[in-house]
């Protein structure tokens, strides 16, 4: 793969172990390298405000972390082949561990009085799933156990470790909307009883080309309104989406550097 090339040349490591990806207001702080995407070859460009379009790289206690400031929604009418660009990369640069995060919006009482979501399992009603006509080149690998796509153990560590540092953290189920409009009032009870805990426009696609990828998966999301409550807007939710992403990198530094990974 040429992008991945490229970034090893620009970065002279020759292996990343984990990587993340981040949305609306979602930021790491000080990168080694900081890469735009349009000197990646081939590498889309977001149009979303708040998604930069950076990857960056960052050192913890020696092992490797990618940092893609920016992703690529349906919504933007991106195809299937964009959607899949970022885990694809990831997985051609070496990347075993693979977590997106996101914002969303509280659908349940767990998860409005929580900041932190450390996503468990998901509910895809995008009507879209980035392995659609994969089966040619791939046949049977694209049947993805769906019972199987975050692993429990990182699930674990991201829950214990956010306690320990004193961040409202809550295990939540993630639904997965097309957008871009927000939700109606009535989509939202929708998804309250179908059991989705909050919701967002992303991340489930992601989810499901690394899993087949045969990366390990865990999936974060900043819970910034609470959508039975008032309406959204995107201003709001990248203010709160910033407030909390000093929590978010303090979880994500301290379990990736406490964790023993195989």
């Amino acid at each position: 793969m040429k992008a991945a090339e490229r970034v090893f040349e620009l970065t002279g490591i020759s292996k990343f172990d984990f990587a993340v990806v981040g949305g609306s207001g979602v930021e790491l702080g000080r990168a080694l390298f900081e890469i735009p995407y349009s000197e990646i070859p081939k590498m889309p460009v977001p149009k979303v405000p708040g998604h930069k379009g950076v990857l960056k790289v960052y050192s913890l206690n020696g092992r490797n972390l990618l940092f893609f400031e920016g992703r690529f929604h349906y919504y933007e009418g991106r195809s299937d082949e964009e959607i899949r660009f970022i885990p694809e990369l990831c997985h051609s640069l070496g990347v075993e561990v693979f977590i997106p995060t996101c914002a969303s919006g509280a659908v349940s009482r767990k998860a409005a009085s929580a900041e932190i979501g450390v996503i468990y399992d998901h509910i895809n009603l995008l009507g879209r799933n980035p392995l659609v006509g994969l089966i040619g080149d791939f046949g049977s690998r694209v049947f993805v156990n769906g019972k199987e796509f975050y692993d429990k153990e990182l699930v674990d560590e991201f829950l214990k470790k956010g306690l320990e540092l004193g961040i409202n953290v809550t295990p939540v189920v993630l639904a997965s909307m097309l957008g871009p409009n927000y939700e109606t009032f009535s989509e939202v009870r929708m998804l309250e009883v179908l059991g989705a805990d909050c919701v967002s426009m992303s991340t489930v696609p992601e989810v499901i080309t690394a899993k087949f990828l045969g990366m390990r998966v865990v999936g974060l999301t900043v819970i910034t309104n609470d959508t039975l409550k008032r309406e959204a807007n995107h201003e709001e939710v990248l203010k709160l989406s910033n407030e909390r992403s000093k929590k978010l990198e303090l979880l994500i530094r301290e379990t990736l550097s406490s964790f023993n990974y195989p």
